[in-house]
């Protein structure tokens, strides 16, 4: 198994548990677990980059690869900001787009690792 299928197979574990975490905050149980769910986001986004940067050194779809690595940015500069952002009634607008934009990292981390495995299966 290569760097990407492993990191794949957790980054998805990561997405499942901060889903089930989400969901918990949403209906307003576990806020107390919000430092585990910003842990456990960042290494979500740790592994998406470690995806990408395989997927660079194996010179694997490098376009998506750079975007990969913006796009995980994004998603921890929105992470760390979302409480301070359309605080009040509005910021379930934050929320859903937090989530959306977190979760379209999945399929990004897909096509990279499945990118980089077809091209190791050649070799």
């Amino acid at each position: 198994m290569n760097v990407a299928r492993l990191s794949l197979m957790l980054l998805r574990l990561g997405a499942a548990i901060q889903l089930i975490l989400g969901v918990a905050f949403w209906t307003g149980h576990l806020v107390t677990a919000i430092p585990a769910h910003m842990a456990i986001g960042m290494v979500y986004v740790v592994l998406l980059w470690v995806i990408a940067v395989y997927a660079l050194v194996k010179k694997s779809n490098v376009g998506l690869a750079l975007f990969a690595i913006v796009w995980g940015v994004v998603i921890v500069g929105l992470g760390m900001a979302q409480r301070t952002l359309l605080v009040g009634d509005l910021h379930w607008i934050i929320q859903v787009l937090h989530l959306v934009i977190a979760l379209s990292a999945m399929p990004i981390a897909e096509r990279l690792a499945a990118d980089v495995s077809q091209l190791t299966s050649r070799v």
